[in-house]
């Protein structure tokens, strides 16, 4: 039990909780490009990085990295995503603020100042501790456990040796019920977190609470920081029901976005910007320990578009292996479905009759010349259409079968690929028809479906609602002057300090501008400075979400005039304009809402002076 209570402990509380002193520490330590780059493959562009964003479906790099400045932070000029160093480990690597606090100070070697704390604990944190915790046990048990000799033998006769064996953690649950289920006994907290996590599971009639898992060999399943989420269970006895069992969804894992091995493989499938993708678990360790180390494995399930995702955007190329069976085919066009759209090369590799990769890389030469015959995905799939047509022999079959393929096409989004893709696709149809391609062309736009028509036309219409008192010129004003104290606080600052115009937190009519300029102008009018990641963690996401953007509008109107304080003058100088030009149209409101003769006379006198006044004390300054 009090191995558990160490593992479950958290060494970080909280965002308000935290010691403020360790989050300065480790954010001022951690190399924001190395980090994301573990995960995302970025590119140097002048002053930042670009990659493809991890948060949404990205084709083109719309994600920049900026380090300069102290102003480390990222931003996805599609989906908006932004962010530092902590909210990249949350978002991306789906933990909790103590969580990221804990493992960036590990990566950095920082030691945290603040005490842990049980208050702060997620339940995500509590059973990811959990998991970890059982990982360890069902290790340990592999080498003191009757069943755990048993489990050995059978790995060596498979061919695993002891560093794969330790590399993969695997280990081996007794066949006890209660192996883990005693060591909880007393806290309930604890068994409820064993539940949630998919390590107990309960007899609802006799309120017993027992071992998910019980004589089964455990090959543990982590996500990308390497903490275990989830086990896949291989039976000990072959008479035991079902050879494989998984762990149930959970708030950690999800089959659908999780790749056996990826852990492991991530470096490797990044270097060689190539990734092999296989069915199961001993396949990807017998890829290992052959020495390919690029090799991942689906959990029981199809490719899934989730899966895609992942691999496209850190690797070019993906091989698919699968059987030459009728399970196999049907397992290549389902995955090849989920590359079709994607900017990535597919390539299918059917293996030999009756063989599966742990069997065949055992001749890692043997492998390597399968991986080396894969064919393109698209032609494979118009091999298969032209060998089915050779069984068809009317001519209504042969026609429905294509019909049949041209729909499919058109489902899959051809009128979306890049051009080399779909001229290539239109000349396999045209050769295999033998009519022009400009004939493909139309044929296969003709059964675009009426609904497909773009819904950009909603995005185009959709327009920002504005305050009615917010022209759209001043709200333009009022971004770009910020744009320049976001992008440059030392040279604003001191800028603004010496200036004899005042511009207030109150001289803002866009909401979210106002909230920004809250925050900064008074630490820039009293020379105290900010950072990007400081603002980011402060405000709430919307803000953050247009400062990031404005950060980068600053850089462009400060590069154009080739100098900070002349940006900011021309800004502050437009957006004055800005402010004046509102009052003399309230002004202006004012005179035609009075109804009355000579009052509407004496208010145009009175609009008249008071205009004379704020030009003059303009002109004044």
């Amino acid at each position: 039990m009090d191995a558990y209570r160490g593992i479950e402990m958290t060494v970080g509380n909280q965002l308000g909780m935290s010691d403020r002193t360790d989050i300065e520490r480790v954010r001022e330590q951690v190399d924001l490009v190395a980090l994301i780059s573990e995960y995302i493959p970025l590119k140097q562009s002048s002053r930042e990085w670009v990659g493809l964003c991890p948060f949404h479906d990205d084709h083109k790099p719309s994600m920049r990295v900026v380090t300069h400045k102290d102003q480390d932070f990222y931003k996805c000029f599609s989906c908006g995503a932004t962010g530092d160093c902590f909210k990249f480990v949350q978002n991306y690597l789906q933990k909790d603020f103590g969580e990221a606090l804990r493992f960036l100070a590990d990566r950095v070697g920082i030691e945290l100042l603040a005490a842990p704390s049980e208050e702060g604990i997620s339940s995500r944190s509590s059973m990811r501790r959990a998991m970890d915790w059982a990982s360890k046990l069902y290790q340990d048990a592999l080498s003191t456990t009757s069943e755990g000799e048993n489990a050995l033998s059978q790995l060596h006769n498979r061919g695993f040796t002891d560093d794969s064996i330790t590399q993969f953690s695997i280990g081996v649950a007794p066949d006890s019920w209660t192996f883990l289920t005693d060591k909880l006994q007393g806290t309930p907290e604890r068994i409820e977190t064993g539940l949630d996590a998919g390590l107990l599971k309960k007899n609802e009639e006799k309120n017993r609470v027992y071992d998910a898992f019980r004589n089964r060999i455990m090959f543990p399943i982590l996500d990308e920081a390497g903490s275990t989420i989830a086990f896949g269970a291989r039976r000990l006895h072959e008479e035991d029901e079902p050879k494989y069992l998984n762990s149930p969804e959970t708030a950690l894992f999800h089959k659908s976005k999780t790749l056996y091995g990826y852990s492991q493989a991530r470096s490797a499938i990044q270097k060689e910007s190539k990734a092999i993708v296989v069915e199961g678990y001993t396949d990807v360790i017998a890829c290992h320990q052959a020495g390919i180390t690029n090799v991942v494995a689906t959990l029981g399930t199809s490719l899934t578009p989730d899966h895609a995702d992942k691999l496209s955007r850190i690797c070019n190329e993906v091989y698919l292996v699968f059987d030459g069976d009728t399970a196999g085919q049907y397992a290549a066009d389902r995955a090849i479905e989920c590359f079709f759209l994607k900017n990535i090369d597919v390539l299918i590799c059917v293996l030999p009759e009756g063989q599966d990769p742990a069997d065949l890389v055992v001749d890692k030469a043997s492998f390597t010349s399968c991986i080396e015959r894969a064919v393109d995905a698209l032609t494979y799939k118009f091999n298969r259409l032209e060998s089915t047509l050779s069984q068809e022999h009317t001519t209504s079959g042969k026609s429905q079968k294509i019909d049949s393929f041209l729909d499919e096409l058109v489902r899959l989004g051809v009128q979306h690929l890049s051009s080399s893709r779909k001229t290539f696709i239109y000349e396999q149809i045209a050769i295999l028809l033998r009519i022009p391609m400009e004939d493909v062309q139309k044929e296969l736009k003709s059964r675009r479906p009426a609904s497909s028509r773009d819904k950009k036309q909603e995005k185009v219409s959709e327009r920002v609602q504005l305050p009615k008192t917010l022209s759209r010129a001043r709200q333009i004003a009022e971004r770009e002057f910020l744009a320049i104290l976001l992008f440059d606080p030392t040279e604003s600052s001191a800028c603004l300090r010496e200036s004899e115009l005042t511009i207030t937190v109150d001289s803002f009519l866009d909401p979210i501008a106002s909230k920004i300029a809250g925050y900064i102008l008074p630490k820039l009018l009293a020379g105290t400075l900010f950072t990007m990641p400081e603002l980011i963690t402060d405000l709430d996401e919307e803000s953050e979400n247009v400062a990031t953007t404005l950060y980068f509008v600053g850089q462009r109107i400060c590069n154009t005039y080739e100098s900070v304080v002349y940006a900011l003058r021309m800004t502050m100088s437009a957006f004055l304009q800005s402010i004046e030009k509102q009052a003399i149209a309230d002004e202006v409101k004012g005179i035609h809402e009075v109804k009355d003769s000579e009052e509407k006379t004496q208010a145009a006198q009175q609009a008249i002076e008071s205009i004379r006044r704020q030009q003059s004390a303009r002109n004044a300054s």
